[in-house]
Formats: structure tokens, C-alpha cells, sequence
């Protein structure tokens, strides 16, 4: 399967905003605003979490693609009914005119 170029885009985004958090990171640990033992949990986090927002889309665009069309056209489906589900609806004013 080849990589879209929005795939590629999105992982290089992730990296660029996993190696600032990480910079950010080293600076408060030389600056001596966090412990060392948190800073390591910190980085630890930020290496977990930039892992698996690389993987997810992966995932779901190998499944998406093993997908027959009816499926997908379902998918979608159901993905519009939940996000019209969900959003919040207007209220219905009462006027009097008395």
C-alpha cells in the first residue's frame, strides 16, 4: 500500500511536534523547573503519545482500504448520522402575543 502525501504530511507533522515538546522538555529540566524523575515520565508520555497518533491513521487507512465500497459508503453513513446525533440543536423560542 503507498503512502498518501496527507499520511506523509501528518507523520512528519507529528514528529516536528513530538521533537519541540521534547526540546521544550530538556530546557525546563536545564532551567530547573521540573524534577528529573518527571521529566522522564514527561518525555516517556510524549514519546507513547506521538507513537500512537503515528500509528492510528496507519491503521485506519490500511482497514479503509480493505474495505469494499458498500462498507465504506456505510461507514460514512453512519459517521454523518452520529455527527448530526451529537450536534447541538437549536432551541425553539415561545412567543406570546397576548
Amino acid at each position: 500500500m503507498g503512502e498518501s502525501s496527507l499520511m506523509h504530511g501528518w507523520i512528519s507533522l507529528l514528529g516536528l511536534l513530538g521533537t519541540i515538546a521534547i526540546i521544550l522538555t530538556a530546557i525546563g529540566l536545564m532551567l530547573g523547573i521540573g524534577k528529573p524523575a518527571d521529566i522522564i515520565k514527561h518525555i516517556g508520555a510524549i514519546i507513547g503519545i506521538v507513537i500512537v497518533l503515528m500509528l492510528i491513521p496507519c491503521i485506519l487507512a490500511g482497514a479503509w482500504s480493505q474495505l469494499p465500497l458498500w462498507q465504506q459508503v456505510a461507514c460514512a453513513v453512519i459517521g454523518v448520522g452520529v455527527w448530526q446525533g451529537i450536534r447541538p440543536r437549536r432551541q425553539v423560542r415561545n412567543k406570546r402575543n397576548d
